[in-house]
């Protein structure tokens, strides 16, 4: 678990990277501007849910926050967490399917579908 002042760093760096204002966080967390300067600071520890919100208010997984080595960070859009939730509700065979027409539709981009130790490449 990362320490209270690397917390509030690791906050304060991801709202200026989305040009936010203190106040503006405040406001999307439902919290004072105060406890935001007190939390990027390091005087505050934020709570599990305040975690929570942070994490998706700036579309990041709860890991980069409390972790000391936080998973690999790749910002996921709405419509992407949307795709990949009904992808996992999918069938093996609609999957396949599902993936094969991705790839067509991506056709400049379908290296990126290579993921390592995935031997499913369907050309």
């Amino acid at each position: 678990m990362k320490k209270k002042e690397e917390v509030g760093l690791t906050i304060r760096t991801l709202r200026l990277s989305r040009n936010m204002t203190q106040a503006e966080l405040a406001r999307k967390i439902h919290q004072s501007p105060s406890s935001i300067t007190m939390y990027e600071n390091g005087r505050r520890e934020p709570d599990f849910e305040t975690l929570e919100a942070f994490a998706d208010i700036f579309n990041v997984p709860l890991s980069m926050l409390v972790d000391e080595e936080p998973t690999s960070y790749v910002p996921v859009t709405t419509e992407a967490r949307i795709l990949a939730k009904g992808f996992d509700q999918m069938p093996e065979p609609a999957r396949k399917r599902a993936l094969a027409m991705a790839k067509m539709i991506f056709e400049e981009y379908a290296h990126l579908f290579n993921e390592k130790g995935n031997d499913d490449d369907e050309n």
